[in-house]
């Protein structure tokens, strides 16, 4: 009312935690190497060990999808990330169908999330998520079918080639390499309006890359004769919501 003090906010907040994970190894360059004049290796191992890196990542939160035999790892609440159950404290998620990927499928796994209820204090009421997926992954199999699906006017088009829907991807069709089913796919919400998937870091997200090249007298130089490159990473990925998060493990 006009005039009258604000009153506390009753926030709840995930209860969900993450391990970390450290990640890394070395290459090695040897003294002989460098004889043979091949020092191009000096300039590209820093770059393969960061996209290795990166791909790492990229397999953490792949995982997360595919976790016990693609129903996902087990919450806080004692579900299932991924199952069909109704909404409720006790696990249940209602996240998880099996139809194939179609454009009926895909409406109605949007308006499942879209339907989901927020995160609210124990009692409260939870108004609705009201959140389509903005995200569709899928297995390499499905891409060019989810991208048909998605971008319908692409198959109207008289020059449309494979050449042009490299070039026309538009990013809300997302290739999992780590995916080795063919039908299965997932959807997700916009990270920055609902985190479903947290990705930490402890020295940042870019990895870490060392050379123990200091003098002769020092590391593997004095050993070995050896030139030493370094990648480490540390990083934990983990849910944070299931309610921006939907999964078709298809029958």
């Amino acid at each position: 009312n006009e005039g009258a003090a604000y009153t506390e906010l009753d926030v709840s907040d995930s209860a969900e935690t993450g391990a970390w994970g450290k990640y890394g190894g070395y290459v090695g360059l040897t003294l002989e190497m460098f004889e043979r004049d091949e020092t191009h290796r000096l300039r590209q191992y820093p770059l393969k060990l960061a996209s290795a890196a990166l791909r790492r990542i990229s397999a953490l939160v792949a995982a997360v999808f595919t976790a016990n035999t693609g129903a996902g790892p087990t919450l806080a609440d004692g579900g299932a990330l991924f199952n069909a159950d109704a909404v409720s404290v006790s696990g249940g998620h209602a996240n998880l169908r099996t139809g194939a990927l179609n454009g009926a499928e895909w409406e109605a796994v949007s308006s499942a999330v879209y339907a989901q209820p927020m995160l609210t204090a124990s009692g409260g009421t939870a108004p609705a998520l009201a959140l389509d997926p903005k995200y569709l992954l899928v297995p390499r199999p499905l891409r060019l079918a989810a991208m048909r699906m998605l971008y319908p006017s692409w198959e109207r088009e008289a020059n449309i080639v494979a050449e042009n829907l490299q070039r026309g991807e538009l990013g809300d069709v997302i290739t999992v390499p780590e995916w080795t089913d063919a039908n299965n796919w997932a959807a997700v919400c916009d990270p920055r309006l609902a985190p479903g998937i947290i990705v930490g870091e402890r020295f940042g997200l870019m990895p870490e890359i060392f050379v123990a090249d200091s003098n002769q007298h020092s590391s593997a130089l004095f050993t070995n004769d050896e030139l030493r490159i370094k990648v480490r990473h540390w990083v934990s990925v983990f849910v944070a919501d299931y309610r921006p998060l939907h999964k078709n493990n298809v029958a």
